[in-house]
């Protein structure tokens, strides 16, 4: 739709020359701008066409073929005075509409000649506006895209993104929307990335794949941004769910150089894969937290890795059942606290012999040697795919 400068020094001229007001409506009849002389007739916003339904029907068929109409004042309508309506045509579609409202003389055919021609000059304008919208955003687009999958050296992505006005080294996260089968990336691009610039306050970049929607979203500024982006996505996956079939989303490790973000990219994915590998858990998920997962498993090769996390954790689990025990959560804890003993007991609230009875245990039952590295690490791994694999699906 035209709009600023050009298109409210046209509708101001144009009022002067019929002396009458004259708006510019989108193609719902909504006001772009208007202009109208003083004087007693003076004339308001509301004094344009309104959006009822019998006004829409009296301007359905206008178009190529027939490009103006007169509408008679029609209170039931909304109008409370004649209108002549010209459409703006560009490429075959219209795209709004011009407005003249009569008050005093009456309009005449030499008037519609003038709106009509000052609809096409409109519609022109907004046809190049769209044009020159539609070539940034191709330019972003790809400019995007060539950023994550780092296809050219690192100093011609820096001038290829500040031609686009965008500021790769400035801290940014990358967020992988999956879509589900039988969904279009492609049709779920744009209103997906308006719901999480909205949510995030932030603007927004998107790019669809063939399975996932890629935003590349600015790092929002105050204390612990990477945790409230991922909350704020938390927020609004039941509104993207519909829109990707999916209420899931994977979130990168912050990118603050240009060779960060095709590394990014490719985490986010694997990341993706292995959970879809499992069953789509749904919820936020960061891909950090599958580095070490990566290197032993991939969305191909799940069952293998269901199979080691039955065989590790299987036994503490029977023993759970059997004995009223919780070795399976001691041990979880355990890892979380960096497989230290007083501060498992402050989190589980026991006493620190306690953990280390429960500790003698699980390597009894479940044949683990928790001094060593390589047991406290596939022990790891094998509670991040149990966790996965019981995860429930998106």
């Amino acid at each position: 739709m035209a709009s600023g400068t050009e298109g409210d020094a046209l509708v101001a001229l144009l009022a002067t020359m019929l002396g009458t007001g004259v708006a510019l409506l989108d193609a719902a009849l909504h006001p772009v701008t208007w202009s109208a002389p003083e004087g007693p007739a003076a004339l308001h916003e509301s004094s344009f066409l309104p959006g009822t339904a019998r006004v829409r029907t009296a301007l359905a068929d206008l178009g190529p073929e027939r490009t103006t109409a007169v509408l008679p004042p029609d209170p039931d309508a909304g109008l409370m005075r004649r209108h002549l309506v010209a459409a703006l045509v560009g490429e075959g579609e219209v795209s709004g509409f011009l407005d003249v409202v009569e008050t005093g003389r009456r309009l005449g055919p030499a008037d519609a000649a003038v709106a009509e021609y000052a609809a096409a000059v409109l519609a022109l304008q907004s046809l190049s506006e769209t044009r020159r919208a539609q070539a940034v955003v191709q330019a972003r687009d790809d400019v995007l895209g060539e950023l994550l999958r780092g296809s050219r050296t690192p100093d011609d992505l820096r001038r290829m993104a500040a031609h686009v006005g965008l500021e790769v080294e400035r801290p940014h996260l990358l967020v992988r929307l999956p879509v589900a089968d039988g969904r279009s990336a492609r049709d779920g691009r744009v209103p997906a990335s308006a719901v999480v610039a909205d949510a995030l306050g932030v603007p927004v970049l998107a790019i669809a794949e063939p399975d996932a929607v890629v935003l590349l979203a600015g790092l929002p500024a105050g204390s612990a941004p990477e945790a409230r982006v991922k909350a704020q996505l938390g927020a609004v996956l039941d509104r993207l769910g519909p829109l990707t079939g999916c209420r899931r989303a994977v979130v990168s490790a912050v990118c603050r150089r240009v060779e960060d973000y095709p590394a990014a990219h490719a985490e986010c994915r694997d990341a993706e894969a292995i959970v879809a590998g499992f069953g789509g858990r749904p919820g936020v998920l960061d891909a950090a937290d599958f580095r070490t997962l990566r290197l032993v498993v991939n969305g191909e090769r799940t069952s293998v890795a269901v199979r080691f996390a039955e065989t590790l954790l299987g036994p503490l689990r029977r023993n759970d059942a059997e004995t009223g025990g919780d070795l399976t959560d001691t041990l979880r804890h355990y890892l979380a606290c960096g497989a230290q003993v007083r501060a498992t007991a402050k989190v589980l609230g026991v006493h620190e012999n306690t953990i280390r009875y429960r500790l003698g245990r699980i390597e009894h039952v479940g044949g683990l040697d928790l001094r060593r590295f390589d047991a406290l690490l596939a022990a790891q791994l094998a509670l991040q795919v149990d966790d996965l694999a019981r995860g429930g699906s998106a």
